[in-house]
């Protein structure tokens, strides 16, 4: 190994400082570091430290211009690069979640016109406390303008504009008055035979798997993996806060994807027949369906999210512990273990 020559500080003809090393590729390097000598030598000594670790001193200092711009962006900067990015792989009713979100939050000049990594935990709990008292809203709702800043904090961070998402870890509000969803396999099948196969497939694989319907609707074969010694498997999913995690497949719900997959290697893996790529939205059918056999949770519309609540209850039921379940649904991390076979005897039938 060639033995590393140091970083020389050299005067040029203008009056000012230039650094001169060999870089790790062997090519000489000049490099201009302006008038003042002292951060010149402070500016070697950083060199140095770089070669020695077998960096390149150019690529290093242009990251750490790029990390300076991107962290003088403010959240209301950032916003229209955060719908073009990851607004538009969502559904229309998403988006006009994080539209509403946003437009409240910019009440909040605090929030909105601070730089990305300046949006601290105390300055959005602060702001869910006020907007509770003087709007008079519920938990749910701040919940959910909070969970919005931290899938734009976390989109942040996995673009390398920040370095860490200052938001990571922050505990929502506790809410009450939650739905109770409790409904029967006849019921669900019921409902299957009255939607198109497509959405059929859909709505059988999330009461399956407990699925966002956006994590479904967005899923890939790519993301995906069949167990070779078990008709199982498991699906890497985006979860709130815009973290990847693996989650389990069941046998039930491996063979609606193997259904549907059919011998297709790559792309959506629930595509819509009349544009042959991902569904963004599912409400008008699902709810026509939903409206014409009446089904019903304690005198409100069954809307697709509680299908989440479905799979949970009937696990529930057939003996699996709270324990168990979180996992499932995204709220810990998940254990290979867990096999959702207690789902058998609920298997859904389409005539």
């Amino acid at each position: 190994m060639a033995k590393l020559k140091a970083v020389r500080v050299v005067k040029t003809c203008y009056g000012t400082y230039a650094l001169q090393y060999i870089n790790p590729d062997g090519r000489r390097r000049r490099l201009s570091v302006g008038k003042d000598f002292q951060l010149a030598q402070r500016q070697a000594i950083k060199f140095t430290d770089w070669l020695m670790e077998g960096k390149d001193p150019e690529s290093e200092m242009e990251y750490i211009r790029l990390i300076e711009k991107s962290q003088s962006i403010t959240l209301r900067e950032f916003f229209p690069e955060f719908m073009d990015r990851h607004g538009k792989q969502r559904g229309e009713k998403m988006q006009t979640s994080y539209m509403n979100s946003f437009k409240n939050i910019c009440r909040c000049p605090d929030i909105a016109d601070s730089e990305l990594v300046a949006v601290s935990k105390k300055k959005v709990i602060d702001y869910m406390h006020a907007r509770m008292k003087q709007d008079n809203v519920t938990a749910a709702t701040v919940n959910r303008e909070a969970a919005f800043l931290k899938i734009m904090l976390s989109c942040a961070n996995e673009w390398d504009i920040i370095s860490h998402n200052p938001l990571q870890n922050m505990r929502l509000f506790r809410e009450t008055g939650k739905r109770e969803v409790n409904i029967t396999p006849d019921q669900v099948a019921n409902l299957l035979q009255e939607l198109p196969k497509p959405l059929a497939d859909i709505v059988e694989f999330a009461i399956y798997t407990g699925f966002r319907k956006q994590n479904i609707l967005g899923l890939k074969t790519e993301d995906i993996r069949f167990h070779d010694l078990t008709p199982t498997g498991e699906a890497e999913l985006i979860v709130k806060g815009g973290r990847k995690e693996k989650f389990p497949l069941g046998e039930l719900a491996v063979e609606v994807l193997k259904r549907v997959i059919e011998n297709r290697k790559e792309g959506y893996v629930f595509l819509n027949p009349k544009t042959n790529t991902r569904y963004y939205s599912t409400h008008k059918v699902f709810n026509k369906a939903v409206r014409k056999i009446g089904l019903t949770v304690n005198g409100t519309k069954f809307r697709f999210h509680d299908l989440r609540h479905v799979f949970a209850t009937w696990l529930h039921q057939a003996g699996v512990s709270l324990d168990t379940l979180r996992p499932l649904m995204g709220i810990v991390t998940v254990l290979q273990r867990i096999v959702m076979l207690p789902l058998t005897e609920c298997r859904l039938v389409r005539f």
